[in-house]
């Protein structure tokens, strides 16, 4: 196969992907059909089973890619944000905030479908928000260890704060009032309070 028919196929797969994302996110798993999606993305079903085996393997990488780059954007931000735990708690919120609020979709789709999925795919996808929850509860037992933050259950902490920014696509519009950055910065301060932080 020559590079061009490389790219082609490429760019049918990402197209796929894509079209499979709005399919989610407006039908639900179970809403979504192979032949809305090979309509949608403008091919034929058997072409979409050429790349994708079904609906969950679809849904496997959807997930499996917003986990991913989720995780990679937070952990970039904490590698900037030098060694307190407030900064870097803040950091890590903000960065998790702002990937949300800019792929609502991708973030709306992966917290309400993943119950979808067998216990074998499941396990594809959660690999990198396991990891990315665990980020922040190292962070927070640090703030807590050093006497910086004031919460007696780190792991509830870390869920209360990662479930309030997985309710960003619910009410988040790029259109609104705020921008994506002023969202996810004020969730900085929000979760700063969350875990006691004070200055002084």
């Amino acid at each position: 196969m020559n590079t061009r028919s490389v790219g082609v196929q490429v760019g049918v797969r990402e197209r796929i992907l894509e079209t499979a994302l709005d399919e989610f996110y407006a039908s639900g798993f179970h809403g979504a059909t192979m032949r809305n999606i090979a309509n949608s993305a403008g091919c034929s079903a058997a072409n979409v089973y050429n790349h994708f085996e079904n609906k969950s393997e679809l849904l496997v990488e959807i997930l499996r890619r917003a986990s991913d780059e989720q995780f990679t954007v937070t952990r970039n931000a904490l590698r900037k944000a030098g060694p307190h735990p407030a900064d870097r708690w803040r950091a890590a919120v903000v960065a998790h905030s702002l990937y949300t609020a800019r792929n609502p979709r991708a973030c709306l789709v992966a917290n309400s479908e993943l119950r979808y999925l067998g216990e074998v795919d499941r396990k594809r996808v959660v690999g990198s928000r396991d990891a990315q929850e665990q980020l922040f509860v190292d962070i927070a037992r640090d703030g807590v260890d050093q006497g910086l933050f004031s919460v007696p259950h780190v792991h509830q902490a870390v869920t209360a704060v990662l479930t309030m920014c997985a309710g960003i696509p619910l009410w988040f519009r790029a259109d609104g009032p705020l921008s994506a950055q002023q969202v996810a910065d004020d969730y900085g301060v929000y979760a700063l309070n969350l875990v006691g932080y004070r200055t002084s």
